[in-house]
């Protein structure tokens, strides 16, 4: 029978094909100072909510009634940290390899802006800084998300530069 493995010789032979490619394409790429500021930014706020949320899930905060925090709210809740998380894990990989970034930020852009909303019907009467301040802030920061959510978008290099 013949050897069916690859030697060391055939390996670095097809290594070495594609290594002027890839490093070519790793180091055309440079983002600005201010989209990395924005994507840090975004990180941040989101991972902020899933603890926000999973620390009221599991009642390590107070100010809630037992009345607000009912089983549809935690549920309306748990969609949107799942939502959340995903539309991070996608936006994250988008621009990591520089394949569908401002697809992804779009999305979270429509999405956002239908939970902006949401927020503000269902959520208006649970705003107070003194009572819930976490949630208050959280809720009324949502437009400023938004906000950067748009500028990264726009200032998202995704075409490779020319030397």
């Amino acid at each position: 029978m013949a050897d069916k493995k690859v030697n060391d010789i055939e390996m670095s032979a097809i290594l070495e094909a594609f290594s002027e490619s890839r490093e070519d394409k790793a180091v055309s790429i440079y983002q600005s100072k201010t989209f990395k500021a924005l994507i840090v930014f975004c990180n941040i706020y989101v991972l902020t909510f899933l603890v926000i949320y999973f620390s009221l899930k599991s009642n390590f905060l107070d100010g809630f009634d037992e009345g607000i925090l009912t089983e549809d709210v935690i549920t309306v809740l748990n969609g949107r940290a799942n939502v959340m998380f995903w539309l991070l894990a996608s936006m994250n990989v988008g621009a990591y390899f520089n394949f569908g970034f401002k697809v992804s930020c779009l999305i979270a852009l429509v999405y956002l802006l239908n939970a902006t909303v949401d927020n503000a019907v269902l959520f208006a009467g649970l705003i107070s800084l003194d009572d819930r301040p976490y949630f208050s802030v959280f809720i009324l920061s949502r437009p400023l998300f938004f906000v950067v959510l748009a500028w990264m978008g726009l200032a998202y290099k995704d075409k490779l530069e020319d030397d």
